[in-house]
């Protein structure tokens, strides 16, 4: 069953605080997918916490489809079968693996579901972190590629063309699960809420502040949704920056808590599949869009590019508002700079 508090402040390092403005807000939250989901309600939707819990169980179900870690999910009997003929999968798990090869192709293979053997390989799957031979790398990237799976839209079937490939949707499964639950909780009339995955992957719906004590002091342009805020890359407890998120998500990708020296160099858990080397010249990256599931693929996938090449994609008509964090001269700090338009909390 979900967990049921309420508290006065943040759940945690991407929910900024408001000081004066701060009033009760409910929380529940479900284990699942290895991370922790928190659904938040103010103070006037406090009484919808059922709801909450109901919608919180389906991403039970979700898990059961998405994960690599049950031999019985579609993902796994994707993995297994795949390489060997067509796999036919449920309608929702299919509409996943469209969204993830879209997004392949829109950041030129940046993101790529099939990049596992890399990470593997360079030891992030044990949470250890170890640098591979360059035959190793070259090993693993004859395992990777986002142009070899072939999906039929007409059947709703996926197929590798190369053998022993394999596919994990951890950087846009949990975003597919925020989209979910926030479709459940809009259909059972619940309009206020913040949900978070983890902190990284944020959906945020109507206002953290309607309807409660302080109601009188806010108009529309004051009342701008939920203050959000952005973790430091290495050091997550430490906020770096607030935004007003209102019916959007926000998405979050980095190498500031997983990562390895060797021989004096720096080398983070995200790996890019088209190089087989860690990637991004960027401590994090966070970008606002629409959707959940956009968001988590698209962060990775600028995340993965790097600054130097957002140059050729910024004049896309999916290129969002972004946060972008990245080493300063001196030690321990850092410089952070925005890209789009962006609603701060401390201009409030």
């Amino acid at each position: 069953m979900p967990d049921f508090q309420k508290s006065i402040a943040s759940p945690g390092a991407h929910i900024a605080g408001q000081s004066a403005k701060d009033s009760l807000v409910t929380h529940v939250s479900h284990r699942a997918m290895a991370t922790d989901f928190v659904v938040l309600l103010p103070a006037h939707q406090a009484d919808r916490v059922e709801t909450v819990m109901e919608a919180l169980e389906s991403l039970d179900e979700i898990e059961s489809r998405l994960t690599v870690y049950r031999p019985s999910s579609e993902v796994s009997k994707i993995n297994r079968e795949a390489a060997n003929g067509p796999v036919r999968v449920s309608t929702n798990t299919f509409r996943v693996l469209e969204r993830a090869l879209a997004w392949s192709e829109r950041t030129s293979g940046a993101f790529d579901i099939s990049a596992g053997p890399l990470v593997e390989a360079w030891g992030f799957t044990e949470r250890s972190g170890r640098k591979p031979t360059q035959a190793e790398i070259d090993q693993a990237l004859s395992r990777v590629g986002f142009q070899h799976i072939e999906l039929s839209a007409e059947d709703r079937t996926v197929c590798f063309h190369r053998p022993g490939m394999s596919i994990n949707l951890g950087a846009i499964g949990k975003g597919d699960a925020l989209d979910s639950l926030k479709r459940y909780l809009l259909h059972a009339g619940v309009e206020h809420f913040l949900i978070h995955g983890g902190n990284s992957s944020v959906i945020a719906h109507g206002n953290q502040f309607h309807g409660s004590q302080f109601e009188d002091e806010l108009t529309d342009e004051t009342n701008p949704g939920w203050a959000v805020g952005i973790a430091h890359p290495t050091k997550p407890k430490d906020r770096i920056a607030g935004v007003w998120l209102k019916n959007q998500s926000l998405a979050t990708s980095g190498s500031g808590k997983q990562f390895f020296h060797h021989r004096g160099k720096r080398f983070g858990h995200v790996i890019d599949p088209r190089s087989g080397w860690p990637a991004g010249d960027l401590l994090s990256l966070t970008v606002i869009m629409n959707s959940a599931t956009d968001a988590d693929a698209c962060a990775t996938g600028l995340f993965v590019l790097g600054s130097d090449q957002f140059a050729d994609h910024r004049q896309n008509d999916w290129w969002p508002p972004m946060v972008t964090v990245s080493p300063a001269p001196r030690q321990n700090e850092v410089s952070i700079d925005s890209h789009g338009d962006i609603l701060w909390v401390d201009e409030q």
